[in-house]
């Protein structure tokens, strides 16, 4: 029987692989959005939402700071606020 820490980790991986696939499902709609991803072109979209799809499926064995980064980035991606918006892990001054 899991603990509650194994169920909470569960619960983590599944709601972020969730949001990576909302991103990739987000880009596959509608390739003209890959401008607003900060792709040149179209077709690159394609190519970032299949990366996604990959990322999502092996997201629990992946780096802690190579995950954080990818789902923040989809949440900015489909405009959703950020974890911890006081948090800015991309610079330090």
């Amino acid at each position: 029987m899991p603990t509650v820490r194994q169920r909470r980790q569960y619960d983590r991986d599944r709601a972020d692989a969730e949001l990576i696939r909302r991103a990739a499902t987000w880009l596959r709609e509608d390739p003209k959005r890959a401008q607003h991803a900060g792709l040149s072109h179209d077709e690159d979209a394609h190519a970032l939402a299949a990366l996604l799809e990959i990322i999502a499926t092996g997201l629990a064995s992946l780096d802690s700071g190579v995950r954080r980064q990818a789902v923040e980035s989809c949440r900015v991606l489909l405009g959703e606020p950020m974890a911890a918006p006081s948090i800015r892990r991309t610079r330090r001054r």
